[in-house]
């Protein structure tokens, strides 16, 4: 058994719904996001819940409290230096994710974090968290491709949201590949004709990649359609015993499901202003602090 579990997926792929299920299960202390390149900002003002996100609640209360996180964390590793491998070399990042863990560890006897931004790192973390298990999840391509598009509408307010254009930037496709084609070549805009093919060429390198490291890989149709037969397999995968599928299964609702649930357009766009202004005053927050950081005098050494 280990006492660390690491969730990986793309976008869009049911992770959050695993960290849910972690969380639910009351087993593992378990981390949303800890490489969001707006961490800083959502742990002054909360991330607003998408819509399809159910049951999650507030989805950073879970780092509140751990103070190092502001001078260890770089926002830069949301989206930059995405692909690491074994011989990656990146010092901060292993510090920061140590502390991390060490300080979730400190609050429960197993922890588990859960990052989108895992895709391209496995290779990395496998070599620097050895006995960490990694839980790797999918869904299918068209699938993932719709959710993507109806999120990414829903957001703007708008049916065109530029899907034809290979610059595509609907949840960082054109920035990812565009940090990744170094190492993929396949990935450059002018091998794509519009930005579903680019997405789908992203899709592919991203599931070999996974599941070239993953403990166990869960297709999200497996998951929300066979669940107890699922979840028994992920259990025992990571070694952990006495989980309740029963109580769980409350917490997952299907994709085709989901569309039955509505939520007031009044209660969305009250909730968007608030979020802005929200999201104002943590960035002012932010700066203050930096402002602070840069201007505080030194202390002697004997201090």
């Amino acid at each position: 058994m280990s006492n660390l579990v690491f969730v990986s997926g793309d976008y869009c792929s049911g992770s959050t719904l695993l960290y849910t299920l972690f969380r639910k299960s009351e087993r593992y202390y378990s981390i949303y996001e800890p490489l969001h390149e707006r961490l800083l900002e959502y742990l002054i003002w909360p991330m607003l819940a998408d819509d399809h996100h159910f049951f999650v609640g507030n989805y950073y209360d879970s780092l509140k409290g751990f103070r190092r996180i502001p001078s260890l964390f770089d926002p830069s590793w949301g989206n930059t230096s995405l692909y690491m491998d074994r011989n990656s070399c990146n010092d901060a990042m292993h510090r920061y994710l140590s502390y991390v863990i060490g300080t979730a560890l400190g609050q429960a006897p197993r922890a588990m974090l859960k990052e989108n931004r895992f895709a391209f790192r496995l290779g990395w973390l496998r070599a620097n968290f050895p006995g960490a298990k990694i839980v790797h999840i999918y869904r299918d391509k068209d699938a993932q491709w719709r959710s993507i598009l109806r999120r990414v509408r829903q957001h703007l307010g708008r049916t065109d949201v530029g899907e034809n254009d290979v610059n595509f930037r609907g949840f960082s496709i054109a920035s990812w590949c565009e940090d990744l084609k170094s190492r993929f070549p396949q990935l450059e805009a002018g091998n794509s004709r519009n930005g579903y093919e680019r997405f789908c060429k992203l899709w592919e390198l991203s599931l070999s990649e996974q599941q070239r490291y993953a403990d166990i890989s869960i297709d999200y149709w497996d998951l929300t359609h066979a669940f107890e037969d699922t979840c028994n397999q992920l259990w025992r995968c990571i070694g952990i015993e006495g989980i309740d599928n029963a109580e769980l299964r409350q917490f997952v609702i299907a994709p085709e499901e989901q569309q039955n649930i509505q939520v007031s357009t009044l209660k969305k766009r009250l909730g968007y202003w608030i979020d802005r202004l929200g999201r104002r005053y943590a960035k002012e927050r932010i700066r203050a602090r930096n402002y602070l950081e840069g201007h505080r005098p030194s202390m002697p050494e004997s201090f």
